[in-house]
């Protein structure tokens, strides 16, 4: 009994053997589930889905219309799917194949080998995780059809970069911010002021010449009227000095009289605040 044990073993292990072999073959009604199930997630773009029913349905015990029609549409779904090859590198440029990625939080490699990933079209957040390393995630918009599309992902330093020392605002002291703020109508006073010095200046320089022209003048025409050209010239230079001489003093006597004009009737509420401060110089004012 002993002897036959054995023997009456083996046939019942090749009938169990041969029933799950035949329990992972489709039925029809698995065919015809798989075929239907196909066109709504091609119609939902979900193509690695619509793959794997094809494939079911493409199965020998399959029912021969339905197997030809899935067998053709693997073909098809495959030209379909869009595939990526990542390359990891860490901070220093080293590569990294022991990634983790995940898509839209489905896992999707548990290694990177350098081969192409299957991958749905549509927009897709990529993570990937490596030991020692600050994930990094990237948003990517995947085209249909689209092979071997190449993507460089790096990941960051281990360590924060240590934060920038700020620098210190410089501000202008109360006397000197208070030198430094004065109203538009003063600057113009200023400007105006300043013209009226040149006019004074000019004034004074060609009365001086004027005045030595004159001299020279009388020396060569000592009467009332000159016998020579040479006197009647000088008499004509010194004339002209003296008109700009004229014309100098009045601009300049105008021009500073309007200047202390325009000082003192500056109103106090218009300023223009000139100071220093964080970045380079600044200028406010009120117009």
């Amino acid at each position: 009994m002993s002897r036959l044990f054995p023997l009456l073993m083996i046939p019942g292990a090749v009938l169990l053997v041969e029933g799950v072999a035949r329990a992972a073959d489709p039925t029809t009604a698995d065919c015809l589930t798989a075929s239907e199930t196909s066109f709504r997630l091609g119609n939902e773009h979900k193509l690695r889905a619509k793959r794997h029913e094809l494939l079911v349905c493409a199965a020998p015990s399959c029912p021969a219309d339905i197997r030809k029609d899935c067998t053709g549409r693997v073909d098809e779904v495959n030209v379909q799917i869009p595939t990526i090859i990542f390359q990891v590198k860490d901070a220093t440029g080293a590569d990294i194949t022991a990634v983790k990625v995940t898509m839209d939080g489905e896992a999707l490699a548990d290694r990177l080998e350098g081969t192409a990933l299957s991958i749905d079209p549509g927009e897709h957040v990529f993570t990937f995780e490596a030991v020692g390393q600050a994930p990094v995630s990237r948003k990517l918009v995947i085209l249909q059809a689209q092979k071997d599309r190449r993507e460089l992902v790096t990941f960051g330093a281990p360590g924060a970069a240590p934060a920038a020392a700020a620098v210190p605002a410089v501000s202008t002291p109360p006397a000197a911010d208070a030198s430094l703020r004065m109203g538009t109508q003063k600057i113009l006073s200023i400007v105006v002021g300043g013209i009226g010095v040149v006019g004074v200046g000019l004034g004074t320089a060609f009365g001086i010449m004027t005045i030595s022209q004159k001299s020279d003048a009388q020396s060569a025409c000592p009467g009332s009227t000159c016998a020579t050209s040479d006197g009647v010239n000088k008499w004509s230079t010194a004339a002209s000095s003296g008109n700009i001489s004229t014309v100098g003093f009045i601009l300049g006597g105008v021009g500073l009289a309007g200047a202390a004009v325009l000082w003192f009737t500056a109103p106090s509420s218009k300023s223009t605040q000139v100071g220093v401060g964080p970045g380079g110089l600044q200028v406010k004012g009120t117009w």
